[in-house]
Parts: C-alpha cells; structure tokens; sequence
C-alpha cells in the first residue's frame, strides 16, 4: 500500500505528513478533516532530502506487511488446520458438526488474540519511499 502525502513537519526522521489524495475522502462531510486533513508519523528511514510542503510517496514497510501476513493469515491458518486434523484423536465419539465447530472456534481464538495483542504493541510508522 502507498499513497501521495504532503509534508507539514520534520523532526529528525520522523516526518508528519498530511494525504493528498483519499477516494474515502471525496464524500466525507467532515470540514475539520477536509481542511486540516487527517495527519500522521511516517519514518525518513532512506534519508531522502525532505522539506516542508513536498510531496511524497507513503508505503509500509516490508517488515511491517510480512508481520501483518504471518500474524493475520498464516497463524490462524495453521491453528485450524491444526485443530481440524487432531480434533478426531483428541475428541473421540464427536461428529464432524463438533470438528468443524472446534476449527471455527480456533480461528475466532486466534482473532480474538489478535486484537487483544496488537495494542500492547509500538505501532510501526510507515515510510517514505520517494520524493515526488
């Protein structure tokens, strides 16, 4: 994911930018957000030459969404898939109604985890990627 952004503030590396270009924004009855935008922290990780009023390409890093891959997908992925094929050794007399609803339960743990962790969590800022 990368998007257009304008820079309004540099602190050292970190730089708070403001988006340019929002399809979620066309819409939106919110004058405040309209006007001042809605501002946020991305990293100068490539020390690209930066200045007030640039605009820039904002992406995620590739840290962030092989994380956000294995955490949101793979994980519970192998937990269900895990839980269908032991379900028959460790809960002998019970139908397959029982297995797939153990399975079902599994990928909800695995939600339910998931949102409970990630605020315990430094969210990671995205970065800038080019200078347009």
């Amino acid at each position: 994911m990368q998007e257009r952004a304008r820079i309004v503030e540099i602190r050292g590396d970190r730089v708070t930018v403001v988006p340019v270009d929002i399809e979620a924004c066309i819409g939106c009855k919110n004058r405040e957000c309209k006007a001042n935008g809605s501002r946020f922290t991305a990293v100068n990780s490539r020390g690209l030459s930066l200045s007030p009023g640039d605009e820039v390409r904002v992406g995620a890093s590739a840290k962030s969404q092989l994380a956000q891959g294995l955490v949101s997908v793979l994980l519970p992925a192998l937990a269900a898939i895990a839980v269908y094929l032991l379900f028959p050794r460790l809960a002998r007399g019970y139908g397959e109604g029982a297995r797939v609803a153990a399975t079902l339960a599994a990928l909800a743990a695995c939600a339910w985890t998931r949102v409970r962790v990630a605020g315990r969590f430094e969210p990671r800022h995205s970065e800038i990627v080019e200078v347009l």
